[in-house]
C-alpha cells in the first residue's frame, strides 16, 4: 500500500486537473530517468567495452553509429525484460526488491571497501573474486535457512552479514600474508 498514497490522494481526492498533472509529471520523470540511463550505459558499453573511438573516418564511423544503436536497443530490451521480471515476481513494495538487490551486490563492496580503508589485511589479490561471490551465495543460503527453518525474514541487515562474510573472508585470504606492524624505530 505504501507505493500506492500518493496515486490514490491525486486520483480520488484532488480532482481531475490534479491528476492530469501527476500522470504527467511521473511520466516526464521517468522518461528522463530511463533516457539518461540509457545513453548512459549504451555510451559506458560502447567506449568501455567495445572501444569505440572518435574517427574522421566516415564508413568507421557509419559502422560505430549502428554498433550504437544495436547496442542501444538491446539495452532498451534489457531494460524491458527487468521491468517484466519484477512485475512477474509481485513484490509489494519495489525499494524493497531493490534494496533486496543491493544487498546481494554492495555487500562485497562494503566489505572490500571497509578492509581496504580500515585494516591492514593483504589477501592473495586471485582468490579475492571467488570471496566476492562466495559471500552472496552464503548470504542466500543464510536467508533461506533463515525464512524456512526459523520463520524469520531476513532484512536490511543482509547487506552489514553480506559485507562482515567479505571481510572475514579477506582476512582469511590474508592469514598466510600477514606480517605484524613493529614499533621498533
Amino acid at each position: 500500500m505504501s507505493d500506492n498514497i500518493l496515486p490514490v490522494i491525486a486520483s480520488q481526492h484532488l480532482g481531475q486537473v490534479v491528476l492530469g498533472i501527476f500522470i504527467t509529471g511521473i511520466v516526464a520523470a521517468a522518461f528522463s530517468s530511463a533516457d539518461s540511463a540509457l545513453t548512459a550505459l549504451t555510451t559506458s558499453f560502447c567506449v568501455d567495452i567495445l572501444e569505440m573511438k572518435k574517427t574522421d573516418n566516415p564508413d568507421t564511423e557509419r559502422k560505430n553509429v549502428a554498433t550504437r544503436r544495436r547496442v542501444h536497443l538491446v539495452i532498451s530490451v534489457i531494460f524491458v525484460l527487468i521491468i517484466l521480471l519484477i512485475e512477474a515476481i509481485g513484490s509489494d513494495s519495489i525499494i524493497t526488491a531493490i534494496y533486496k538487490l543491493a544487498s546481494y551486490t554492495y555487500g562485497p563492496l562494503l566489505g572490500l571497501y571497509f578492509c581496504g580503508l580500515y585494516t591492514r589485511v593483504k589477501p592473495v589479490d586471485k582468490w579475492v573474486p571467488y570471496i566476492a561471490v562466495a559471500a552472496p551465495v552464503i548470504c542466500f543460503v543464510f536467508e533461506t535457512v533463515m525464512k524456512q527453518v526459523l520463520g524469520y525474514q531476513v532484512g536490511y541487515e543482509l547487506l552489514l552479514v553480506n559485507a562482515a562474510l567479505t571481510g572475514t573472508g579477506l582476512w582469511i585470504l590474508s592469514l598466510n600474508n600477514y606480517k605484524p606492524l613493529t614499533l621498533n624505530p
